[in-house]
């Protein structure tokens, strides 16, 4: 804290050199804070595969109310995303942040604590409102905080909070259910959310206007209407495109761990690797993106090529015979995948007037969300109902090649 003190205050002395420096170290904490906010929702995910936690709640092995445990935290995620992301345009993003975080971890030791089905759901709705405007506040913040021919990059940093936080998470917490428990893995995550990551937030990411650059006081002025971007065509088919883009995402952290153990049978070492490998190079896909988002500018073919050979990459390696090359090939098709996230954002930005960047991120994020919840508990449903993993996969084929159409007409605009 002292450290941050100082540098703080010796802006006067190289006022630019030191912006340039400040924002990207903002842009770490806010990277930080997704990291965490990713292991606290897939953990449970991990907890499929474990039959103490499946008893402990009263439900068995039933793949329809598991995946349901991941369907209303997204529900829920996508209604607080809508409604409640307006707030970082009207108050402070960096401190609201904060607070929402040290929430994380009050809801975490809530699903720590549960003891039938119905508390655990309560309780993972609860975390789902407490997380949905986060992304929302994030974008905000780096619209405040980067110029236009930097946002790329910045965006990739802290996007790829999300697949690290699935890379780390998943060995993470297969490690800490193995060795603590399932119910203390998540007392530690809490801990971590509410006494580490909120006090950085609040310490770090807070406005400092002699550090920011002129256009977030252009931005305080603007007089338009803040719901002018709902009758923009443009907006609609990049919030239609990450339909497709969560409904990915969301299927694939849901079950890919169940996947690997019941369909390909691997034992928990290699679980946790090829759980983990997807992830590594989603990482590596989304700064990828955010260089060539950056340097190209042509960020809506980025995010059709991307999301469709997601969709193509994981059918194929639902046909794969040999166990260890399907999971790489859902490892490239992950890859893939994350060549579409930071550009799609990067293109909200553009789209959207920057005093409502919380607002629209917001509404673009809940919806896409909304439609992401449907794919866990429709893949446990189809899986549930048919024994065919493969089948309930391509739930996740379909609605990225949707995804992928849907963008096209942006490709002759970006």
């Amino acid at each position: 804290m002292e450290a941050i003190k100082n540098v703080s205050e010796s802006a006067a002395s190289n006022p630019s050199a030191l912006a340039q420096r400040w924002r990207w170290v903002v842009v770490f904490v806010l990277f930080g804070s997704v990291v965490i906010g990713f292991i606290d929702r897939i953990s449970i995910a991990v907890m499929f595969t474990n039959p103490d936690f499946y008893t402990s709640i009263g439900t068995g092995f039933d793949p329809a109310k598991l995946g349901l445990l991941m369907t209303v935290f997204v529900l829920a995620y996508g209604v607080s995303a809508m409604l409640l992301s307006f707030v970082g345009d009207m108050f402070g993003p960096s401190r609201l942040l904060a607070i929402l975080t040290a929430l994380w971890g009050l809801m975490m030791w809530w699903v720590g604590s549960a003891t039938s089905f119905m508390s655990m759901a309560l309780a993972r709705v609860a975390l789902g409102l407490t997380e949905g405007p986060s992304f929302s506040l994030i974008s905000k913040l780096v619209h405040r905080w980067f110029p236009a021919h930097e946002r790329g990059r910045a965006n990739a940093v802290w996007m790829v909070g999300s697949p690290i936080g699935s890379a780390v998470g998943f060995p993470l917490s297969i490690w800490l259910v193995h060795v603590y428990g399932w119910r203390n893995s998540l007392f530690m995550l809490a801990a971590f959310s509410t006494l580490v990551m909120a006090p950085l937030i609040w310490t770090v990411a807070r406005d400092r206007k002699h550090l920011m650059p002129e256009h977030h006081a252009a931005a305080a002025r603007y007089t338009g209407s803040r719901t002018s971007f709902l009758r923009d065509y443009k907006f609609w088919l990049v919030t239609f495109y990450g339909c497709g883009l969560l409904m990915y995402l969301w299927g694939l952290n849901s079950w890919l761990p169940t996947y690997l153990e019941r369909e390909r049978h691997f034992n928990l070492h290699d679980m946790g690797v090829y759980s983990s490998l997807p992830f590594v190079l989603m990482f590596i896909g989304e700064m990828v993106s955010g260089w060539l988002s950056d340097k190209l500018g042509k960020k809506a073919i980025l995010c059709a090529i991307g999301l469709f050979g997601a969709g193509v990459l994981l059918y194929i390696a639902t046909m794969i015979q040999d166990p260890r090359m399907a999971a790489i090939v859902i490892a490239l098709s992950a890859g893939s995948w994350g060549l579409g996230l930071p550009a799609q954002i990067a293109i909200s930005m553009e789209v959207l007037p920057g005093a409502v960047i919380s607002a629209g991120i917001g509404v673009q994020n809940g919806v896409s969300n909304l439609f992401g919840a449907a794919a866990p508990v429709l893949i446990g449903w189809i899986v549930g109902h048919t024994g065919n993993f493969r089948a309930g996969l391509t739930v996740i084929v379909i609605s990225s090649i949707v995804g992928a159409v849907v963008i096209l007409p942006l490709t002759r605009k970006h």
